[in-house]
């Protein structure tokens, strides 16, 4: 995509949010994303003070929400959860979804606010598989490229894909592949302990490893079922590139991740 379709894109956004709207209706859509945010059914006191909104008001919007099907409410309980017409508006939504142009957006909004190069990865039964590359406006990685496979050990990209995938996935490919490299049996079952800390902090980060030099960070991507669909990942020379959690390339790749999650329909905290 172009700089002046970018422009009128944006330009277009703007004139919407600066267009007056039907302030009924965005309260409306209020209360029902306080629902779809609380991943639960909810009290009408619990709606309404999730939508900074009194009870009253929030019942008003919930009776017509209920009427047209987009929420639902227990006869026995009272509570309120997402009714059928916003399941059916989330399956039409994802299924317009392609996944890759997404993906693609994103990467590229990364590579040029790191200036690094930023890869994007799926598992192919038996190992990452690069699907996307964009390089940075700094030092390319030649090594990697599309269609390549990724070690599962030790890379950072592996290493999210091992801490979000079932064991049995993954385990024998890498027990194989780490007793080629000479690895003990004690030092296999660390690695493998370590993917929990992965997988709680949600990224891995590493210093130059199988690419000389250069040190990475990776994060995970969801889908709407909570399963694994890609890994972010983005390389920089290990001199001038910080791993640290709270540096810019980790939070950055994090936050490129999460946003990929979401227009997935995931349930990103």
């Amino acid at each position: 995509m172009d700089a002046s379709v970018n422009q009128k894109a944006a330009g277009k956004d703007r004139e919407i949010k600066g267009a007056a709207g039907i302030q009924s209706l965005e309260k409306g859509l209020k209360v029902l994303t306080a629902i779809q945010h609380a991943g639960r059914a909810m009290r009408l006191n619990d709606i309404a003070a999730a939508a900074g909104m009194t009870p009253s008001m929030a019942h008003g919007y919930l009776v017509s929400l209920v009427r047209t099907g987009f929420v639902t409410q227990d006869r026995l309980s009272g509570l309120y959860d997402l009714g059928d017409a916003a399941l059916q508006l989330g399956l039409a939504s994802l299924s317009r979804t392609d996944f890759l142009s997404l993906a693609r957006a994103a990467i590229s909004q990364l590579a040029a606010e790191l200036s690094e190069t930023v890869t994007l990865a799926v598992w192919n039964g038996d190992a990452p598989v690069v699907v996307d590359k964009i390089e940075g406006r700094s030092d390319s990685v030649y090594e990697i490229k599309v269609g390549s496979l990724v070690r599962l050990w030790p890379t950072a990209t592996g290493r999210v894909f091992m801490a979000n995938l079932p064991d049995a996935e993954w385990e024998h490919h890498l027990r194989a592949m780490m007793h080629q490299g000479g690895e003990a049996e004690g030092s296999i079952a660390r690695f493998i302990t370590d993917l929990a800390t992965v997988r709680s902090q949600g990224y891995a980060a590493t210093l130059p490893s199988t690419v000389p030099d250069f040190s990475a960070v990776a994060a995970p991507v969801f889908d709407h079922r909570s399963h694994l669909k890609a890994v972010v990942t983005v390389l920089g020379r290990q001199d001038g590139f910080d791993i640290a959690p709270s540096a810019l390339p980790l939070t950055a790749t994090l936050r490129a991740a999460r946003s990929l999650s979401l227009r997935l329909g995931a349930s990103v905290s």
